[in-house]
């Protein structure tokens, strides 16, 4: 009798720890939702089902994020001449560097990204430019780029850009690939990380973390970027 007492006891606190560990997950992600609606470099607090919760918002002066075959990339600047680093391709994933740039050709999941870069300045006067993260040039008459990347990135490029330049546009080709922009001088906020945690009066702790980049002009437009004029070679 003693011992199933005690296993019904046993279940009752798995239970309500269940419970509260769901309550938590609820209430931080309505702290995520909260953040999303206003968004901003601050924070704040709020309860949710007599849950506290808090989150804070943090600018980010760089992009880093996963882009799907044809969906472009976008990175805001600020009128300051500038050297960017763009990096590319997880070299350790299979799906993003099918065969590691052996017998690769150029069409789509047969290689690793190859990018098509827009840069807009403050006349909507467009410069191109074409990258292979593998040799495709023969093939596509972009730029083979060899330089090895930081961390994961298979490929980096280093892109001087003009006080007068505005907007850059990134679209991945062939393949889904992660990308990293980052500048040798500060860039402004390119995406905000939102932190949002809650804690049950059991302690049941639950914390989320979102990235939200800010908002682009959709994919169709670098059809219209890309549709006259020579890439810079």
């Amino acid at each position: 009798g003693l011992s199933i007492i005690s296993q019904s006891t046993t279940d009752v606190r798995i239970s309500q720890q269940e419970q509260d560990a769901a309550r938590a997950f609820n209430a931080a992600e309505a702290g995520i939702e909260t953040a999303l609606q206003d968004i901003s470099v601050i924070g704040g607090s709020l309860t949710i089902d007599s849950i506290p919760v808090e989150y804070t918002v943090t600018g980010k002066d760089f992009l880093e994020a996963k882009f799907n075959e044809n969906e472009s990339a976008q990175v805001i600047l600020d009128g300051t001449a500038n050297t960017l680093t763009v990096e590319w391709v997880d070299k350790n994933s299979g799906e993003e560097n099918p065969n590691n740039c052996t017998g690769v050709s150029a069409a789509s999941g047969q290689t690793a990204s190859s990018l098509l870069v827009s840069v807009i300045d403050n006349n909507y006067q467009v410069r191109r430019y074409g990258f292979n993260a593998c040799a495709l040039s023969a093939s596509n008459n972009l730029t083979d780029v060899v330089q090895a990347g930081s961390d994961n990135y298979l490929r980096k490029y280093q892109l001087a850009i003009a006080a007068a330049d505005r907007l850059i546009r990134i679209r991945p080709l062939y393949n889904l690939t992660s990308l990293r922009v980052t500048a040798a001088n500060p860039l402004p906020t390119q995406a905000y990380q939102i932190n949002s945690s809650a804690q049950a009066p059991t302690q049941e702790a639950k914390a989320i973390e979102v990235t939200r980049l800010e908002p682009g002009t959709p994919s169709i437009f670098d059809y219209v970027l890309f549709s006259g004029g020579d890439l810079v070679k």
